[in-house]
């Protein structure tokens, strides 16, 4: 018996906790935290802690397969990359490169070998069909940072060491801690905060464990949370917003004044469903803080008002002076990328208005993105014939279940990298084995813009890879090559190995790969001011008021009454053990949660079978009790498959956003009954 410990670094979410394997001949025995990590200090979640069972269970992906005669069954490489190489190489010569389309997921995102293979692969084919998990759940984010700043994607986080407020809108770092705070050890981050005099505050229609934690917590209406901060707005443009900030580093204070001026505590207490006397409370702390952090996460950004919700969490922190600056918010531009010494244009006041395909044209495009919402109907147009897909579980996370896995069935190729066996794989054309995250020597090329202080983090594999699973540079480097294309210009990829990859990654980055290899972590304190001064320099100041923002917050209107009496909104949910599609834990079983009130008006008992049903569809699933939640108000969590899968509900018609082409996943009315 050889057991041995190695040290290495969880990517389950982007905050990148310390771990130690214990490893016995190929077999993990145990994952625990690594007390030694600088950054996560001796703390890993409940996902982290179960990385064994994920690299060990059942369904994993060994051998790459091949669909011939209407079955999958199992191939070589040389046969699948051929086969895949010729089809892709037809598709373009007679549709163009946009008949090739691609799809990226969790498990490519965090994987630096996996998101570099992806850039590479859309900037050689120069397909415009790019998809991915942002237009499923945040790609508000994007928009606002675009409109706001002038640079798409830009998430503030909390300077938690100087702080003195931070509000959490639509999210529960004490679950989730991946997005924008990345607190690792939750609880003892809120305790840090306190000690140096911060309040905490939630905004949440569910006392969550975040919310029972916090100094302050309001459970307003859901969707309601942008009235909340626009009556915050406009109370401290009337006292306490800091005029000197305003007046040297922002532009149009008046038209979001006017954009807000409907948010009297009278009117924003009546629609959001929230006591005065507790709107007076978060104002004065806000005006006692000073300087201070909003953190919005999904809560906020899937449903119809996200756009708003994250420009109105922006301009709170550009109006008490807390953007960019020591005592508020920062934004982390990367240890290894280090966006701020970098050269851009600014997106104009209008954003990056890309159209959408040529299907769904009102489906505008963020990011260099198309909206997932287009993918059916850009597969019955013969626009998208293949798909490839890095990392993710289309059947599970994509909207209008049933439509969009029939339209899957029907494009030419759809060719799918995973680790494990899932029911996107089930009907690909082409499936390729990948190394998980025990497998590869990796490091956080994407994600160290995460971390709450500069970190660069390397760790090498800690398992040989199980059956003939490869990594993404190898698997996308062979597929270039049979395409005649050259994906990865000067890396010899027959001398290739993991870490050789990586350190050819960092080529134009000021990161030594040597070094980072050495010693495994570096970090470097917060920088502020450079967004600061990117928005002075080429946008004239932070946009308080985009005009594309202020006439969504001005449709609101008609919607800010309309909630029907007795009527049920869906609202997300992130659990404790189960990491939507990547990490099922029956832990946290999939079940419908609804406070016992509603369930008693409706008839229902805890434990038996409910349906939900929306206006697009329905699933099943057993009923749970949770007082936690506001009344009028129910869970279901995403990520689980089939009948059980909350996509059942949506539309890729019905709701969708103007801008952005994001459609409703939360803030759905529903009908629960007895199923």
């Amino acid at each position: 018996m050889s057991v041995t410990e190695k040290k290495s670094y969880c990517r389950i979410c982007g905050s990148g906790c310390g771990i130690v394997v214990t490893v016995d001949d190929e077999q993990v025995i145990k994952v625990r935290a690594d007390e030694d990590h600088p950054v996560s200090k001796g703390y890993t979640c409940p996902k982290g802690r179960a990385l064994g069972f994920d690299h060990h269970r059942a369904e994993r992906l060994e051998v790459p397969m091949i669909r011939e005669n209407g079955m999958l069954r199992v191939s070589s490489w040389d046969h699948v990359l051929d086969d895949l190489a010729a089809k892709l190489t037809g598709i373009i010569a007679e549709s163009g490169p946009r008949g090739v389309g691609t799809f990226i997921g969790g498990g490519g995102y965090l994987d630096a070998s996996g998101f570099s293979s992806l850039l590479a692969f859309l900037r050689t084919i120069g397909t415009p069909s790019a998809y991915s998990d942002m237009t499923i759940d945040s790609v508000a984010k994007a928009l606002a940072a675009e409109l706001v700043t002038g640079i798409t994607g830009l998430e503030p986080r909390a300077d938690l060491r100087n702080t003195k407020m931070v509000i959490f809108v639509g999210t529960n770092p004490m679950i989730s801690h991946t997005r924008t705070i990345n607190m690792h050890a939750p609880s003892a981050a809120m305790r840090d905060m306190r000690a140096h005099g911060a309040e905490l505050w939630t905004l949440d229609p569910r006392q969550s464990e975040t919310a029972v934690r916090s100094d302050g917590h309001i459970q307003a209406r859901p969707g309601m949370d942008y009235a909340v901060m626009g009556h915050a707005i406009r109370e401290l443009l009337i006292e306490g917003a800091d005029r000197d900030y305003i007046a040297r580093h922002t532009q149009d204070v008046e038209k979001l004044s006017e954009a807000v001026e409907r948010f009297t505590l009278e009117y924003t207490s009546a629609i959001a469903g929230v006591e005065p006397e507790l709107l007076k409370q978060f104002v004065a702390a806000i005006r006692k803080a000073g300087r201070l952090s909003v953190e919005a996460g999904t809560g906020v950004t899937m449903q119809r008002a996200g756009n708003v919700t994250q420009w109105l969490c922006l301009a709170l922190m550009a109006v008490t002076g807390s953007l960019d600056r020591e005592g508020g918010s920062w934004i982390n531009p990367g240890r290894m990328n280090r966006k701020d010494r970098q050269d851009f244009p600014a997106a104009p006041p209008e954003g990056w208005n890309r159209p959408g395909p040529e299907s769904r044209p009102e489906l505008r495009g963020t990011a260099g993105e198309y909206p997932c919402a287009a993918i059916p109907d850009e597969i019955a147009a013969k626009n998208l014939r293949a798909l490839v897909v890095w990392g993710g579980n289309l059947e599970v996370c994509l909207p209008e279940t049933g439509k969009m896995y029939a339209a899957l069935q029907g494009l030419e190729v759809m060719a799918v990298f995973d680790i494990r066996h899932n029911r996107t794989t089930e009907i690909a054309t082409h499936v390729l084995p990948c190394k998980d995250q025990l497998e590869r020597a990796d490091m956080t090329y994407v994600t160290d813009t995460s971390f709450p202080l500069l970190v660069s983090q390397y760790t090498p594999a800690v398992l040989e890879p199980i059956g003939q699973r490869k990594a993404f540079w190898w698997i996308v480097g062979q597929l270039g090559r049979r395409m005649g294309l050259d994906f990865f210009p000067g890396f010899d990829l027959d001398q290739g190995t993991d870490d050789r990859f990586l350190e050819y990654l960092l080529t134009s980055s000021e990161t030594d790969f040597a070094e980072l290899k050495q010693k495994r972590l570096m970090t470097d304190p917060p920088v502020f001011g450079w967004v600061q001064k990117f928005v002075d320099e080429k946008v004239g100041g932070w946009r308080l008021a985009p005009a594309p923002l202020a006439g969504q917050l001005r449709d609101l209107v008609a919607r800010e009454s309309a909630e029907e009496p007795g009527s049920l909104i869906l609202i997300p949910r992130r659990q404790k053990y189960h990491e939507n599609s990547r990490l099922t834990d029956l832990r946290d079983p999939p079940q419908v949660f609804m406070n016992a009130q509603d369930a008693a008006a409706a008839g229902l008992a805890e434990g038996a079978m409910v349906r939900v049903s929306s206006a697009s569809g329905e699933l099943r699933r057993p009923l749970k009790f949770d007082q936690t939640l506001r009344p009028g108000c129910i869970n279901v969590p995403h990520g689980w498959s089939d009948g059980m899968n909350v996509n059942r509900l949506t539309s890729t018609t019905r709701d969708v956003d103007a801008l952005t082409g994001m459609l409703l996943y939360s803030g759905l009315e529903v009908e629960v009954e007895a199923a």
